[in-house]
């Protein structure tokens, strides 16, 4: 495996949806506060969600609380949608 590109602590709102997305590489994202869901099942506060190039998926916030996550990529994120590939250099992600 290679070495980690980025690392970011992500915000975000509850019942907030993120674009339809891919990775370039791998993904693992560690959940500290909140919860989101995807088709592969819901990450809760304290679990790992270890995501690879092949992994497409829609995250959904389903906690009343906001979703507070650290996510190390080894690539930049891959959007499916031109308006959120357009936002990407303006979010950073």
């Amino acid at each position: 495996s290679g070495s980690v590109s980025r690392l970011q602590l992500l915000r975000i709102g509850s019942g907030r949806q993120m674009p339809e997305h891919g990775h370039g590489g791998e993904e693992i994202t560690v959940i500290l506060q909140g919860s989101y869901s995807d088709h592969t099942g819901q990450y809760r506060a304290g679990d790992v969600a270890d995501l690879d190039e092949d992994m497409e998926h829609t995250p959904k916030v389903d906690s009343e609380v906001d979703c507070i996550c650290l996510v190390a990529t080894e690539a930049p994120t891959r959007f499916k949608s031109f308006w959120a590939r357009l936002a990407q250099p303006l979010i950073g992600i």
